[in-house]
């Protein structure tokens, strides 16, 4: 069941669960805004759901991260048990940092808890003026190979970002798995059954039911599989993190943010131009169905920023608002099943 509760109030139990957790100041700021967009959006799989997990995120930090190998436009960080979104603000404005002086920018780190979404650091690098390509292995393994019914992979997203010259910059970020691994926590919370031909059960069968799903399933046939599987080893054997069965939990998986200077081929103003004419002509595209209307990837969701951000309410399940108050006064309230996490 939903209720309707006021944003300031959510973000308000948001900070005071994250003080009360040590975070504050940006970080924190940079934390709820990620949530509460996503929820706002509609991707609940990354919203106020997640938040849920923030204390297993915290339950191995035994540090600050630190570049542990620098040299020319690469750079690699150990996480030493971060949380997630602090690390990858960290690895996205290095990316950029080496962009600017060598035209490529490349930060890989591990050992960190898990983010909600890769957009808000593929964001930061296009808005710098840079085209962002991000990668992260999405698991411990729940994505079975093609033809398969054990788990391997993550759900291994990517996100591609490009700075444009009429306002928010293009930013493409999608799973390689058909569902996210989310949609099963997410299906629990709303108690309702899950998307068709995406899970698998114990047999191999495709299931709906979140208590019998043991792998998820690869979008895109043949060519989505082979996607996923590339970006295992991207994140995985390329940066020295764990890949497959080797990644136990959450923080044994890799991360890799590449931040690319137009101007090293052409100039920023020039790639806004063309990158702008282009979203046009797509824009422009005759629809199939008869009033419909053609988007670039990314912006149906973006569309709804504006309004999104100023609603004064928000829908939300009634376990996750409780929930949020109990994190709001003690360290206890949270979602603890680690296999509910990515």
């Amino acid at each position: 069941m939903e209720v309707k509760v006021k944003t300031k109030e959510i973000r308000a139990l948001m900070e005071d669960a994250l003080g009360l957790r040590g975070i504050r100041g940006e970080d924190a700021a940079f934390i709820i805004d990620d949530y509460v967009e996503a929820e706002q959006e509609g991707h609940k799989t990354h919203g106020l759901s997640k938040f849920l997990m923030i204390d297993a995120g915290l339950s191995r930090k035994k540090g600050t991260i630190e570049v542990v190998k620098k040299s020319g436009c690469f750079a690699r960080i150990e996480g030493n048990g971060e949380l997630g979104h602090i690390a990858a603000r960290y690895a996205a404005n290095l990316a950029v940092e080496m962009a600017r002086e060598h035209g490529v920018g490349m930060a890989a780190f591990d050992h960190v808890s898990r983010y909600s979404r890769i957009t808000p650091y593929a964001k930061k690098i296009a808005q710098a003026g840079f085209v962002g390509m991000l990668m992260n292995n999405g698991g411990p393994a729940c994505v079975a190979p093609y033809g398969g019914k054990t788990p391997v992979f993550g759900t291994n997203p990517l996100c591609f970002s490009f700075p444009s010259g009429q306002g928010e910059p293009y930013v493409f970020d999608f799973a390689t798995a058909q569902k996210v691994w989310g949609e099963i926590r997410q299906a629990m919370v709303e108690r309702r059954a899950m998307a068709p031909n995406a899970f698998l059960d114990q047999s191999g069968a495709f299931t709906r039911d979140p208590e019998k799903a043991v792998a998820a399933v690869p979008f895109g046939g043949p060519k989505g599989y082979a996607l996923c599987f590339a970006l295992e080893v991207m994140t995985g054997a390329l940066i020295g993190a764990k890949m497959g069965n080797e990644a136990e939990d959450e923080f044994d998986l890799g991360y890799l943010f590449l931040a690319f200077s137009p101007d090293m081929f052409t100039s920023l103003e020039s790639f806004q131009g063309e990158m702008d004419k282009l979203a046009a002509e797509v824009r422009d595209s005759e629809p199939v169905a008869p009033g419909g209307q053609v988007f670039v990837p990314g912006e149906i969701f973006g569309n709804q920023k504006a309004s999104v951000r100023e609603a004064e309410e928000m829908e939300i399940e009634e376990d996750v608002y409780q929930r949020l108050q109990i994190m709001s006064r003690s360290l206890e309230g949270g979602l603890e099943n680690n296999r509910l996490l990515n």
